[in-house]
């Protein structure tokens, strides 16, 4: 370090230092200081590396084996409703794919950095772009692998011919990463963040219109007319067509741009701000301790966190009411905090609008189940907090369990709101109601859940000793929603349709639940 007689800004030097190493050497260094310091050895490792190989090619042969029987079924299908749903299917997936990657990296950083590699390296003359271009390797590469999936579940499910399915496989890869790569270019800067954010909220409004005309068109079948050359067991000609030779021409021009775009990204690495990669690797820290134990309320508080410290602060307002009016007073202002969580829930009723549209309509009260309780959970973050807090339902005089009524109010009456629209989609209102009740009881008793228990006997397993109490916790309200839409899939009456989801309602909201010590 040098300056003018002692005043003014320091002014690094490299004669006094040395020259600057460069990335690729500090990562070389760290690799042979960490395994100088490995306590297992080479067969140790492979064995656990192993084990996890052969679950993930049992899981994929399994998986693969019923999505071809899956397509074999679908592609028996020669009616016109069967190829103006395939037709339809593109214009609800990738829309939807774009708008969770862009939640997803967005929320993630995409490209992030521990706090030791932002203290240590991020803030030395070392390359900052050479330091974050492993992570974002890995970015693009999660991208291209998820678009993979993604095309070959949602086309081949639906009967497309394996040709078909490479093509769109292709271009949805080539589509996720230029979505990675405006992810990237959105994390240099807060303003780019907000309008990506809203860019995603477009996207689900995009993908919501063709589902609501898939799930009100008219479902007469018109069974002279086929598709020929669509499935698998129709193949007319064994030359390309002109529009396969078009889509063929297409693929490639968009693989050229998307190699480009992500040179050209990996080149303005260096424009990241550090903070926003040190909070990436913070969250990504948090969300893999909640994930080891198994505590999916805890993931949700993490990535909660994150986002109101990207907000920093909130003009405060004064509450009204005493007691239960007051608390869910708070709790819809909470709501009204965060609408963006209010846009995701309105985006998932395309759900069972979408498979009731598809025939499938034993699949829609599950479906909808599912995807109302996904945009209901988000709403839980207040009676998380006290569940978890002894302190604070001492603070507001209140017992647990009328703490715990009082806070679902305002998810309940959102529920039903959200009920009350996909209901047309569900077809009756008993089955609407169980549904509903599903989803109210499943969430409160997910946010009102204790911590993960780590006593009693140990369970072995290849992955080491595991508490039992790990097991329970990912099935804490999942289990409600499935008991109370037990009487919906098994086809009962109305009677038990109506009274087990009541009884479950009334059990629920009586029962004292248990408070974190």
């Amino acid at each position: 370090m040098s300056a003018v007689d002692n005043e003014g800004p320091v002014v690094f030097d490299p004669a006094d230092f040395g020259a600057v190493p460069r990335a690729k050497e500090l990562r070389r260094w760290m690799r042979k200081v960490r395994r100088g310091k490995a306590d297992r050895s080479f067969w140790q490792v492979f064995e656990d590396v192993y084990l996890v190989i052969f679950a993930l090619v049992m899981l994929g042969a399994t998986g693969g084996n019923v999505l071809l029987n899956l397509n074999e079924r679908s592609s028996a299908c020669a009616s016109a409703s069967c190829s103006w749903l395939l037709d339809t299917v593109p214009w609800i997936l990738l829309p939807l794919l774009v708008s969770s990657m862009l939640r997803v990296l967005l929320s993630i950083g995409p490209v992030s950095a521990s706090r030791a590699t932002g203290f240590w390296l991020l803030s030395t003359p070392v390359d900052r772009a050479a330091l974050l271009r492993p992570t974002y390797r890995l970015v693009m590469f999660g991208a291209a692998v998820a678009g993979m999936v993604a095309a070959l579940v949602g086309f081949a499910l639906f009967g497309a011919g394996w040709t078909t399915v490479g093509e769109a496989a292709l271009l949805t890869i080539v589509l996720l990463v230029c979505t990675a790569c405006a992810t990237v270019w959105a994390q240099q800067e807060a303003a780019r963040t907000r309008w990506a954010l809203r860019v995603a909220d477009g996207f689900l409004v995009v993908a919501a219109i063709p589902a609501l005309v898939l799930a009100f068109r008219n479902r007469s079948v018109e069974s002279g007319d086929t598709f020929k050359g669509r499935f698998i067991g129709v193949e007319p000609d064994p030359l390309l067509t002109p529009e396969q030779v078009r889509l063929l021409i297409l693929s490639a021009v968009a693989l050229v741009v998307a190699i480009a775009l992500v040179v050209l990204t990996a080149r303005q690495l260096n424009r990241l701000p550090k903070q926003s990669v040190i909070a990436g690797g913070e969250l990504l820290a948090g969300m893999a301790g909640a994930a080891i134990t198994l505590d999916v309320s805890l993931l949700a508080d993490v990535v909660a966190g994150r986002h109101w410290r990207t907000v920093g602060r909130l003009k405060s307002r004064r509450g009204r009411g005493a007691r239960v009016q007051a608390i869910v007073h708070r709790e819809f202002r909470r709501v009204l905090r965060w609408p963006r969580r209010l846009i995701v829930a309105a985006g998932l009723l395309v759900v069972p609008y979408a498979v009731a549209g598809t025939g499938y309509e034993v699949l829609v009260p599950l479906a909808a189940g599912i995807a109302g309780f996904i945009a209901t959970r988000p709403l839980m973050d207040g009676l998380r907090s006290v569940c978890r807090s002894t302190g604070l339902v001492r603070a507001l005089g209140m017992e647990l369990r009328e703490l715990r009524v009082a806070m679902a109010v305002v998810p309940g009456v959102f529920v039903t709101a959200w009920m009350a629209i996909a209901s047309p989609a569900l077809g009756s209102p008993a089955t609407a109601f169980a549904v509903a009740a599903g989803v109210l009881t499943g969430v409160v008793r997910q946010a009102s859940a204790p911590p993960p228990s780590y006593s009693g006997p140990l369970i072995t397993s290849p992955a080491g000793a595991i508490p039992p109490g790990l097991f329970s916790q990912p099935m804490r309200g999942p289990d409600l929603l499935l008991l109370c839409l037990a009487p919906v899939l098994l086809g009962w009456s109305d009677r038990w349709i109506l009274l087990i989801p009541a009884v479950v309602l009334a059990i629920l909201f009586a029962v004292k639940p248990k408070q974190a010590a």
